[in-house]
Protein backbone atom coordinates (compact mmCIF):
# COMPACT_ATOMS: atom_id res chain seq x y z
CA UNK A 1 0.00 0.00 0.00
CA UNK A 2 1.25 3.78 -1.26
CA UNK A 3 2.17 6.12 1.93
CA UNK A 4 0.81 9.71 0.68
CA UNK A 5 0.50 13.21 2.48
CA UNK A 6 1.62 16.46 1.69
CA UNK A 7 4.86 18.35 1.85
CA UNK A 8 3.36 20.74 4.36
CA UNK A 9 3.26 18.07 6.75
CA UNK A 10 6.36 16.04 6.07
CA UNK A 11 9.00 17.69 3.74
CA UNK A 12 11.37 15.38 1.75
CA UNK A 13 13.90 15.20 4.71
CA UNK A 14 11.73 13.32 6.64
CA UNK A 15 10.21 11.04 4.01
CA UNK A 16 13.86 10.02 3.57
CA UNK A 17 14.01 9.22 6.89
CA UNK A 18 11.14 7.57 7.08
CA UNK A 19 11.15 5.37 4.13
CA UNK A 20 15.21 4.23 5.39
CA UNK A 21 13.85 3.23 8.68
CA UNK A 22 11.44 0.72 6.86
CA UNK A 23 14.30 -0.91 5.32
CA UNK A 24 16.59 -1.05 2.86
CA UNK A 25 14.36 -2.18 -0.06
CA UNK A 26 13.67 -0.21 -2.89
CA UNK A 27 11.46 2.27 -2.65
CA UNK A 28 9.98 5.09 -5.28
CA UNK A 29 8.94 8.62 -4.13
CA UNK A 30 6.86 10.33 -6.21
CA UNK A 31 5.98 14.09 -5.90
CA UNK A 32 4.29 16.33 -7.41
CA UNK A 33 4.11 20.54 -6.95
CA UNK A 34 1.50 21.84 -9.09
CA UNK A 35 1.79 21.11 -12.92
CA UNK A 36 5.84 19.77 -11.84
CA UNK A 37 6.16 15.78 -11.00
CA UNK A 38 9.35 13.64 -10.10
CA UNK A 39 10.60 10.56 -9.22
CA UNK A 40 12.81 10.12 -6.31
CA UNK A 41 14.52 6.18 -5.94
CA UNK A 42 15.64 5.30 -2.90
CA UNK A 43 17.42 2.18 -1.70
CA UNK A 44 17.85 2.23 2.48
CA UNK A 45 20.36 5.69 3.32
CA UNK A 46 21.34 5.21 -0.72
CA UNK A 47 19.84 7.33 -3.25
CA UNK A 48 19.67 6.24 -7.02
CA UNK A 49 17.87 8.00 -9.16
CA UNK A 50 16.12 11.15 -9.60
CA UNK A 51 14.14 12.32 -12.51
CA UNK A 52 11.77 15.61 -13.51
CA UNK A 53 9.77 16.80 -16.03
CA UNK A 54 8.90 20.38 -16.57
CA UNK A 55 6.42 21.70 -20.03
CA UNK A 56 7.94 24.77 -20.42
CA UNK A 57 7.14 27.54 -23.94
CA UNK A 58 10.33 25.90 -25.70
CA UNK A 59 8.82 22.49 -24.75
CA UNK A 60 8.77 19.43 -22.59
CA UNK A 61 12.19 19.47 -20.58
CA UNK A 62 13.35 16.32 -18.19
CA UNK A 63 16.52 16.53 -15.38
CA UNK A 64 18.04 13.17 -13.97
CA UNK A 65 20.47 13.00 -11.01
CA UNK A 66 21.74 14.88 -8.14
CA UNK A 67 20.25 18.64 -8.93
CA UNK A 68 16.94 17.12 -9.45
CA UNK A 69 17.51 15.84 -5.95
CA UNK A 70 18.52 19.39 -4.52
CA UNK A 71 15.48 20.96 -6.14
CA UNK A 72 12.94 18.92 -4.86
CA UNK A 73 14.56 19.81 -1.23
CA UNK A 74 13.27 23.44 -2.10
CA UNK A 75 9.87 22.01 -2.50
CA UNK A 76 7.66 23.19 0.29
CA UNK A 77 4.23 22.87 -0.93
CA UNK A 78 2.97 19.84 -3.06
CA UNK A 79 2.02 16.14 -2.48
CA UNK A 80 3.84 12.90 -2.01
CA UNK A 81 3.34 8.96 -2.42
CA UNK A 82 5.67 6.44 -1.75
CA UNK A 83 5.81 2.94 -3.19
CA UNK A 84 8.27 -0.40 -2.01
CA UNK A 85 9.57 -2.52 -4.61
CA UNK A 86 10.10 -0.67 -7.50
CA UNK A 87 13.45 -0.64 -8.65
CA UNK A 88 14.53 2.53 -10.31
CA UNK A 89 15.07 2.75 -14.68
CA UNK A 90 18.58 3.59 -14.57
CA UNK A 91 20.99 4.91 -11.95
CA UNK A 92 21.83 8.60 -12.13
CA UNK A 93 23.06 8.88 -8.42
CA UNK A 94 25.60 7.36 -6.41
CA UNK A 95 25.43 8.75 -2.76
CA UNK A 96 23.97 8.68 0.33
CA UNK A 97 20.77 10.91 0.90
CA UNK A 98 22.23 11.87 4.54
CA UNK A 99 25.21 13.24 2.75
CA UNK A 100 23.24 15.18 0.25
CA UNK A 101 21.00 16.63 2.29
CA UNK A 102 23.74 18.64 3.93
CA UNK A 103 24.79 19.64 0.52
CA UNK A 104 21.67 20.90 -0.27
CA UNK A 105 21.19 22.67 2.21
CA UNK A 106 24.84 24.03 2.19
CA UNK A 107 23.78 25.31 -1.04
CA UNK A 108 20.46 26.68 -0.14
CA UNK A 109 22.30 28.51 2.13
CA UNK A 110 24.77 30.14 -0.23
CA UNK A 111 22.10 30.64 -3.03
CA UNK A 112 19.50 32.41 -0.40
CA UNK A 113 17.09 29.21 -1.28
CA UNK A 114 16.11 30.22 -4.55
CA UNK A 115 12.81 28.65 -4.93
CA UNK A 116 12.91 26.99 -8.67
CA UNK A 117 15.85 26.22 -10.76
CA UNK A 118 14.37 25.13 -13.42
CA UNK A 119 11.81 26.20 -15.94
CA UNK A 120 8.13 26.92 -14.77
CA UNK A 121 5.81 24.31 -15.65
CA UNK A 122 3.06 25.94 -18.16
CA UNK A 123 1.04 22.40 -18.80
CA UNK A 124 0.45 19.54 -16.88
CA UNK A 125 3.11 16.99 -18.33
CA UNK A 126 2.19 13.31 -18.48
CA UNK A 127 5.91 12.62 -19.45
CA UNK A 128 6.61 10.37 -16.31
CA UNK A 129 5.25 7.43 -17.60
CA UNK A 130 6.95 7.59 -20.42
CA UNK A 131 9.89 8.46 -18.69
CA UNK A 132 9.53 4.95 -16.75
CA UNK A 133 8.41 2.96 -19.97
CA UNK A 134 11.78 0.74 -18.66
CA UNK A 135 10.32 -0.36 -15.74
CA UNK A 136 8.43 -3.54 -15.90
CA UNK A 137 4.83 -3.77 -16.47
CA UNK A 138 4.18 -4.31 -12.91
CA UNK A 139 6.09 -1.36 -11.64
CA UNK A 140 4.62 1.01 -14.51
CA UNK A 141 1.54 -0.10 -13.60
CA UNK A 142 1.97 1.20 -9.89
CA UNK A 143 3.45 4.36 -10.91
CA UNK A 144 0.09 4.73 -12.58
CA UNK A 145 -1.41 3.93 -9.73
CA UNK A 146 0.19 6.58 -7.87
CA UNK A 147 -0.56 9.86 -10.43
CA UNK A 148 -4.05 8.98 -10.48
CA UNK A 149 -4.46 8.54 -6.80
CA UNK A 150 -2.63 12.01 -6.71
CA UNK A 151 -4.60 13.35 -9.45
CA UNK A 152 -7.68 12.69 -7.32
CA UNK A 153 -6.11 14.06 -4.76
CA UNK A 154 -5.53 17.27 -6.35
CA UNK A 155 -8.92 17.57 -7.89
CA UNK A 156 -10.68 16.83 -4.59
CA UNK A 157 -8.75 19.97 -2.88
CA UNK A 158 -9.29 22.24 -5.78
CA UNK A 159 -13.17 21.47 -5.44
CA UNK A 160 -12.70 22.22 -1.21
CA UNK A 161 -10.90 25.61 -2.46
CA UNK A 162 -13.82 26.50 -4.78
CA UNK A 163 -16.63 25.64 -2.11
CA UNK A 164 -14.51 27.81 0.55
CA UNK A 165 -14.19 30.88 -2.41
CA UNK A 166 -17.68 30.80 -2.85
CA UNK A 167 -19.15 30.13 1.02
CA UNK A 168 -17.01 33.17 1.72
CA UNK A 169 -18.82 35.48 -0.77
CA UNK A 170 -22.45 34.24 -0.08
CA UNK A 171 -21.32 34.66 3.92
CA UNK A 172 -20.17 38.56 3.44
CA UNK A 173 -22.19 39.70 0.99
CA UNK A 174 -25.27 41.46 2.23
CA UNK A 175 -26.78 40.68 -2.20
CA UNK A 176 -25.32 37.70 -3.48
CA UNK A 177 -27.79 34.99 -1.95
CA UNK A 178 -26.16 32.29 -3.87
CA UNK A 179 -22.85 31.63 -6.15
CA UNK A 180 -21.74 28.73 -8.55
CA UNK A 181 -18.81 27.80 -10.66
CA UNK A 182 -19.84 25.65 -13.81
CA UNK A 183 -17.62 24.62 -16.82
CA UNK A 184 -19.02 25.28 -20.65
CA UNK A 185 -20.85 21.86 -20.53
CA UNK A 186 -23.16 22.96 -17.74
CA UNK A 187 -21.19 20.40 -14.88
CA UNK A 188 -21.54 21.95 -11.95
CA UNK A 189 -17.86 22.32 -10.09
CA UNK A 190 -18.67 23.62 -6.96
CA UNK A 191 -21.14 25.83 -5.20
CA UNK A 192 -23.06 28.19 -1.86
CA UNK A 193 -26.76 27.68 -2.41
CA UNK A 194 -29.60 27.87 0.70
CA UNK A 195 -33.12 27.51 0.46
CA UNK A 196 -33.34 24.22 -1.52
CA UNK A 197 -32.09 25.86 -4.57
CA UNK A 198 -30.61 22.81 -7.36
CA UNK A 199 -26.96 23.39 -7.75
CA UNK A 200 -26.93 21.53 -10.77
CA UNK A 201 -30.07 23.50 -12.52
CA UNK A 202 -28.25 26.60 -11.72
CA UNK A 203 -25.10 25.24 -13.47
CA UNK A 204 -27.00 23.57 -16.58
CA UNK A 205 -29.11 26.78 -17.35
CA UNK A 206 -26.12 29.01 -16.56
CA UNK A 207 -24.16 27.26 -19.57
CA UNK A 208 -26.86 27.59 -21.73
CA UNK A 209 -27.36 31.31 -20.79
CA UNK A 210 -23.31 31.39 -21.16
CA UNK A 211 -23.30 29.99 -24.72
CA UNK A 212 -26.73 32.01 -25.93
CA UNK A 213 -24.85 35.67 -24.58
CA UNK A 214 -21.74 34.59 -26.78
CA UNK A 215 -23.42 33.31 -29.68
CA UNK A 216 -25.02 36.76 -29.91
CA UNK A 217 -22.42 38.99 -28.98
CA UNK A 218 -20.35 37.44 -31.66
CA UNK A 219 -23.29 37.32 -34.21
CA UNK A 220 -23.36 41.60 -33.38
CA UNK A 221 -19.37 41.71 -34.02
CA UNK A 222 -18.90 42.61 -30.29
CA UNK A 223 -16.08 40.29 -29.35
CA UNK A 224 -16.17 37.85 -25.82
CA UNK A 225 -18.57 38.07 -23.48
CA UNK A 226 -17.03 39.27 -20.38
CA UNK A 227 -19.98 38.98 -18.10
CA UNK A 228 -24.12 38.35 -18.49
CA UNK A 229 -26.33 40.58 -16.21
CA UNK A 230 -30.45 39.10 -16.12
CA UNK A 231 -32.80 41.20 -14.25
CA UNK A 232 -36.25 39.18 -13.23
CA UNK A 233 -38.89 40.04 -10.89
CA UNK A 234 -37.43 38.76 -7.93
CA UNK A 235 -33.45 38.67 -8.77
CA UNK A 236 -30.56 39.04 -10.35
CA UNK A 237 -28.60 36.24 -12.71
CA UNK A 238 -25.03 37.44 -12.72
CA UNK A 239 -21.98 35.53 -15.11
CA UNK A 240 -18.72 36.56 -15.24
CA UNK A 241 -16.27 34.30 -17.15
CA UNK A 242 -13.28 33.00 -15.21
CA UNK A 243 -11.82 31.41 -17.87
CA UNK A 244 -11.86 29.97 -21.41
CA UNK A 245 -13.39 27.19 -19.29
CA UNK A 246 -15.41 27.87 -16.42
CA UNK A 247 -17.76 30.97 -15.24
CA UNK A 248 -18.61 32.33 -11.90
CA UNK A 249 -22.48 32.31 -11.22
CA UNK A 250 -24.25 34.99 -8.23
CA UNK A 251 -27.73 35.04 -8.07
CA UNK A 252 -28.83 38.25 -5.93
CA UNK A 253 -31.89 39.56 -4.60
CA UNK A 254 -34.19 42.29 -6.02
CA UNK A 255 -32.92 46.01 -5.50
CA UNK A 256 -29.51 45.44 -4.79
CA UNK A 257 -26.13 47.62 -5.09
CA UNK A 258 -25.18 46.52 -8.96
CA UNK A 259 -22.36 48.01 -9.01
CA UNK A 260 -21.06 47.04 -5.34
CA UNK A 261 -22.57 43.46 -6.33
CA UNK A 262 -20.43 43.40 -9.57
CA UNK A 263 -17.47 43.86 -7.86
CA UNK A 264 -17.47 40.99 -5.28
CA UNK A 265 -18.67 39.38 -8.42
CA UNK A 266 -15.52 39.93 -10.40
CA UNK A 267 -12.97 39.35 -7.41
CA UNK A 268 -14.69 36.04 -6.65
CA UNK A 269 -14.47 35.22 -10.50
CA UNK A 270 -10.63 36.47 -10.01
CA UNK A 271 -10.27 33.89 -6.72
CA UNK A 272 -12.18 30.96 -9.23
CA UNK A 273 -9.76 31.42 -12.04
CA UNK A 274 -6.60 31.49 -10.07
CA UNK A 275 -7.56 28.30 -8.30
CA UNK A 276 -8.77 26.75 -11.67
Amino acid sequence: MAIEGTLQEMDLATILQMVSQRGAAPACILLQRGKERAVLFVEGHMVSHAEMAVQTAAGLQTHTGEEVFYELLKWHTGSFSVKRDISPPQRSIYQSWDFMLMEGLRRMDENGQASNGFAEAEDEPEAILDMLSTLSAADADAIRELIASQKENDAMSKSEQLRTILNDLVTSSTDIVGAAVVDNDGLLLASAFSGGIDGNRVAAVSAGLISLSARSAQQLNQGPVKQTLIQAENGNIIAIRANENASFVGLTAVNVNLGMVFMECRDAAKSVANTL
